[in-house]
């Protein structure tokens, strides 16, 4: 771990805040940050998933060669964590990440495999084994997942895994829970949806004793929030929306995506009804561009769009909205504020030591990491690791406290 004297930490903190101040064109924060340097040790954790598969060579090299084309995978049994299970399914998986040598996997099982991550263990059928081949380093979805989980707006299962096929390790892969597997299995919803681009609905999947007029009509809710952009403004927007969408939740995942400068994030995310309500929530996806200079349209349409508001991007019209109507704006910024301080410098800290703590094991081994020679960070070692992680640390520290003095001084409340 490198060590910096407390000369060589406000450098730092100068420099990050130097480079990064103008990206929304922001007044500058000057005052110190209240962070400590990271403990990026090696905990003694192990690898705590291991994947085991084969198949023909023939099956190998197609599955490695192909580009763009999701594919089956034949082969009769899958060993996931020592225990041998039979698969009903396995594919590929994903659209970009299909590009690469290291494919994504969707798995459907006849049995349950037992997951493990720290202290807990789930039992899946389903899930996706995601190639992380575009996740630098392999930690940005880890790290954001933690962090949703501390604004209680992320209850999806995941941890590491090694893949291994034919005896080979595939290098470091993440299972996590599909969104509409758990929304249906744990929360009992009757549909879920997959928000595209334009709002479009790309998706769906209701569960198996859902009514078919509780679907269409849920549909139609869900088509109603986009309406109501155009016919409501103020406290009627406020309520119309809220009647139809957990809007407190939306807004603090906005938040979130902005404080982690998530670059691509509007077709990202799941509506699911919540039965109890009958309203929607969110079950955010796909990590592997935070801490970007822009969002997915580009810093000059999004400053066209919204101007200096603090929501990262314009994409969505719902959240063009949010950032243009005052009243939804005020409304926004105490969730801002709210997820501001759940955020304290000891709890990022926290985040990004079980981040690495956890990948720590992965990096120790050679035949795993040489895989990321594949990916598009080819560079991924442990100093590599080590630094990324400490740079991102301190630029988190120094916008939170950015942006707190913006909310204190009202600088940004039109």
């Amino acid at each position: 771990m490198k060590r910096y004297s407390k000369n060589g930490k406000s450098l730092i903190y100068f420099l990050l805040l130097f480079l990064f101040q103008g990206l929304f064109q922001y007044n500058s924060y000057s005052q110190p940050f209240p962070a400590e340097n990271l403990n990026l040790t090696d905990l003694g954790k192990t690898i705590e998933n291991k994947i085991i598969m084969d198949m023909s060579d023939s099956e190998y090299d197609a599955l490695r060669a192909t580009t763009g084309e999701k594919i089956d995978i034949r082969t009769g049994f899958v060993v996931i964590n020592g225990d041998t299970l039979k698969p009903e399914e396995i594919t590929t998986r994903g659209q970009t990440t299909l590009m690469f040598k290291r494919k994504s996997l969707g798995f459907k099982l006849k049995s349950e495999a037992v997951i493990r991550h720290g202290n807990n263990t789930d039992s899946l059928k389903k899930f996706s084994l995601l190639n992380l081949a575009m996740d630098q380093y392999y930690c940005r979805n880890r790290i954001a997942f933690e962090m949703m989980e501390e604004i209680g707006i992320f209850n999806l299962f995941y941890s590491f895994c090694d893949l291994s096929i034919n005896g080979k390790s595939e290098g470091v892969f993440m299972v996590i829970e599909r969104p509409e597997d758990w929304a249906i299995r744990k929360e009992n919803s009757p549909l879920v949806l997959r928000r595209g681009y334009n709002h479009q609905i790309e998706k769906t999947k209701s569960g198996k004793k859902s009514d078919r007029d509780d679907v269409k009509k849920y549909k139609k809710q869900y088509s109603q929030i986009y309406k109501d952009l155009t016919k409501f403004e103020g406290e009627e927007l406020y309520k119309a929306l809220s009647e139809r969408l957990d809007l407190d939740s939306y807004m603090k995942w906005l938040a979130f995506n902005f404080i982690v400068r998530n670059g691509d994030y509007s077709d990202e995310v799941f509506f699911y009804i919540v039965p109890e309500i009958k309203k929607y929530r969110i079950i955010p996806w796909d990590y592997d561009d935070i801490f970007a200079r822009a969002p997915h349209e580009g810093s000059l349409q999004r400053n066209k769009a919204i101007g200096d508001k603090l929501i990262f991007s314009s994409e969505d019209d719902l959240d063009k909205k949010i950032a243009s109507d005052p009243y939804l704006y005020k409304v926004y910024l105490t969730k801002f504020n709210e997820v501001l301080e759940i955020f304290t410098p000891a709890v990022l800290k926290q985040v990004f030591e079980n981040t690495y703590a956890e990948l720590y094991p992965y990096y120790s081994n050679k035949d795993i990491i040489s895989n990321s020679e594949s990916d598009i960070y080819k560079d991924a070692n442990i100093d590599n690791l080590n630094s990324y992680l400490l740079t991102i640390y301190l630029q988190e520290i120094a916008y939170r406290d950015k942006y707190l003095d913006i909310l204190n001084t009202g600088k940004n409340s039109n």
